[in-house]
């Protein structure tokens, strides 16, 4: 049995610097040791607020320690906390657990077409079962599941066929650049009888089809994660909002650890929806990064295999094999990141923005300078 707080301060000691405020980590770490109090995966470790490097290393302390068990029961092994004292400061039940919704097994074949389908030259990403669950569970407590007709701006996470394949039953226009993302929706549709679909080819930043303005009830946008194109998705999201409609829902964020230069940019994002005659009234941490199997295994193994060593070799053996996960993973885009192993897998934020006054002429002038901007920059377009 552990004393969760003091099993806590001690990884604390352990545990590699980042660029952040103590009570930041404190508070990271135990949304890491609260997922551990049951079976869990690498692949939702991995989606704490900790770096990758620094998982890794509380993982091998902990397994080294006898304080973490190695569950063999399932296909993929799960690591879990033997028998808990008291709780972490601050943790209890999540605004929205993950397995508040049984996931529609269809879907896990809807993920498995978009994997290999696809592309990343839009700076696109995929998402977790665990993340779609989430924003449908905070969409459908919010009240913004039973608008008739819902436009998605960017849609390389397939949420459009999540909401379909368990139980949305309006009207979805999605509207996206990518050819081959837009043939995927239309051909799983086919497949999965949902007449409920539409789609568009459409770039952001050019103007918005007659067809698509003025007509819908909400709008969600998911695609850059550079303030410009972000602010680009979100007015469009505005100009196809029905004279009585008022809602829209964004995300943002990237895998860098939050510093001063990442709270500037988010405090930039609220300031500019002001401007636009928004405001955010709700925003809630969604994990983002689809972790392989092939990867979980291989940490899984290095975790297994510092764990072995005595006590002065197992930080140098895990930044070994940290190296080692970044030259056998570097197809992925995010081991690919120049600040690997220190990212965070669950960068992700959804926030719900309301229409506070109408402020098309501001809206316009934006979408007149982000055009100028793509036709100056080609790899924009």
């Amino acid at each position: 049995m552990h004393n969760l707080v003091q099993l806590r301060e001690r990884l604390l000691a352990h545990l590699p610097a980042r660029l952040a405020a103590p009570v930041q980590e404190q508070a990271a770490l135990d949304d890491l040791l609260s997922k551990l109090t049951r079976p869990r995966r690498i692949h939702q470790l991995l989606s704490s607020r900790l770096t990758v490097r620094q998982i890794l290393h509380c993982l091998v302390e902990l397994l080294a320690e006898g304080q973490l068990q190695l569950i063999r029961e399932q296909a993929v092994p799960q690591l879990v906390l033997g028998t808990p004292v008291g709780a972490l400061p601050g943790h209890g039940l999540h605004l929205v657990d993950d397995a508040c919704l049984r996931l529609e097994p269809r879907y896990r074949e809807v993920m498995a077409d978009l994997l290999s389908d696809k592309k990343s030259i839009y700076d696109q990403s995929i998402e977790t079962f665990e993340t779609q669950i989430r924003r449908y569970k905070i969409m459908q407590s919010l009240g913004d599941l039973n608008h008739g007709n819902l436009l998605l701006l960017g849609d390389d996470a397939l949420f459009s066929l999540f909401l379909a394949l368990h139980g949305y039953r309006q009207r979805i226009v999605v509207a996206d650049i990518d050819r081959d993302l837009l043939a995927t929706i239309e051909r799983t549709c086919r497949a999965q009888a949902i007449d409920t679909i539409e789609v568009v080819e459409y770039d952001v930043f050019q103007p918005l089809p007659e067809q698509l303005q003025g007509r819908f009830d909400c709008f969600a946008v998911n695609g850059f994660k550079d303030l410009g194109g972000l602010l680009t998705f979100i007015c469009r999201g505005v100009q196809s909002l029905a004279p009585t409609a008022d809602v829209g829902y964004v995300n943002f964020g990237n895998h860098e650890v939050q510093d001063a230069t990442q709270l500037a940019m988010e405090v930039q994002i609220h300031q500019a929806l002001l401007r636009f005659g928004l405001y955010m009234d709700h925003c809630v941490p969604c994990a983002e990064t689809h972790v392989s199997e092939a990867f979980e295994q291989a940490m899984l193994h290095g975790v297994l295999e510092c764990a072995a060593l005595p006590g002065e070799r197992r930080a140098q053996a895990c930044e070994q094999w940290l190296e080692t996960l970044a030259e056998r993973f570097a197809d992925l885009s995010w081991v690919r990141m120049h600040s690997f192993p220190d990212i965070q897998l669950s960068p992700l934020k959804l926030g719900r923005c309301r229409v506070a006054s109408d402020n098309r002429r501001e809206v316009s002038r934006f979408l007149r300078l982000s055009q100028l901007y793509a036709r100056s920059t080609p790899e924009v377009a």
